[in-house]
């Protein structure tokens, strides 16, 4: 797991990987080795669900110049 934690002396923000039953270890500052405080957030997981919704199937349109056209669109010039 990956848990974020701040410098309570110079204020840098950095994320250590640990186990989860080493989450609330200690943590130091890579940069000035002070004590770091973790800040609580949800913990990024991977839990192999499915995706929220199911993607768009191809379309027969095309992209160009930052923008799609669908199928049965005519072409222009920029």
């Amino acid at each position: 797991m990956r848990y974020p934690f701040r410098c309570a002396a110079c204020g840098l923000e950095f994320v250590v990987s640990r186990p989860a039953r080493e989450a609330a270890v200690d943590a130091f500052c890579p940069t000035d080795g002070g004590r770091a405080e973790r800040i609580f957030t949800v913990p990024e997981m991977n839990l192999n669900r499915p995706p929220a919704a199911t993607p768009a199937p191809p379309s027969s349109g095309f992209s160009h110049s930052g923008h799609s056209h669908g199928p049965g669109t005519g072409h222009h010039t920029h």
